[in-house]
């Protein structure tokens, strides 16, 4: 069975109807099951406005903050239930070999038998895809995922909720899972809104520093060319 679909969303109302929601229009996903999670009353009367109703069932008042909000939707939703988040940004999800955005949904409902959380790869590059799962420790990426709902499992950070997510799934369940036969293209660094804010650098250090000292022997500090960063350790029991 299809599960609900949770988006937050954060002044996007202009541009969510031609980025996640159409891809959820054009895999003929049941409107029925998509939420979507504002910051304010003001912001659910502009959705209200520049959304056509047809691409969504609710849309619901909640918090400002991707970590508070993230939090707000947990509470939202009934201890268990399983739920595809989506970030309001994303422009497509590619698979290698073919397969359809259900299916590939459905595959995710599935490894809820055996974890808590599964996802796919965070970039839409197919050479770099292949028909597998991996069980170890590994970034479960927040723009894409299906999870099995904890309201215990509370996000301290915001910059790196996702990584944060992932060690405490691992930590649960002792796996979580992640099919890198399927990746996902946003929009993250090209649009307005959501995490395009002020003092975003400063909030990713902090985070990075959050990380490591609440996580020690999870995450590895590395140096990319756009500055400090962490990777999980995969080999993390």
């Amino acid at each position: 069975m299809l599960p609900i679909v949770a988006i937050p969303t954060f002044r996007r109302a202009n541009l969510i109807s031609g980025l996640t929601l159409k891809v959820l229009r054009e895999a003929n996903y049941p409107p029925y099951l998509i939420r979507l999670f504002v910051a304010s009353e003001e912001e659910k009367e502009l959705y209200q406005t520049l959304v056509p109703r047809l691409l969504y069932y609710e849309i619901v008042v909640g918090v400002q903050g991707l970590k508070e909000q993230r939090k707000f939707i947990s509470d939202y939703f009934p201890e268990d239930t399983i739920i595809l988040q989506m970030d309001d940004d994303i422009k497509a999800i590619k698979t290698v070999p073919l397969m359809s955005f259900t299916d590939l949904v459905l595959k995710g409902v599935a490894a809820m038998d055996e974890v808590g959380l599964w996802g796919i790869m965070p970039n839409d590059d197919g050479r770099k895809m292949k028909e597998e799962t991996t069980t170890h420790l590994s970034h479960i990426l927040g723009s894409f995922f299906v999870c099995r709902n904890h309201k215990d499992l509370e996000i301290g950070t915001d910059d790196k909720e996702d990584f944060e997510r992932s060690i405490l799934y691992f930590q649960a369940y002792g796996a979580v899972a992640r099919y890198k036969g399927a990746g996902v293209a946003t929009a993250y660094e090209k649009t307005p809104g959501g995490l395009q804010q002020e003092g975003r650098r400063e909030r990713q250090l902090e985070s990075i520093r959050y990380i490591l000292e609440t996580y020690p022997g999870y995450a590895t500090l590395v140096t990319k060319p756009k500055g400090q960063d962490i990777i999980l350790n995969w080999r993390a029991i």
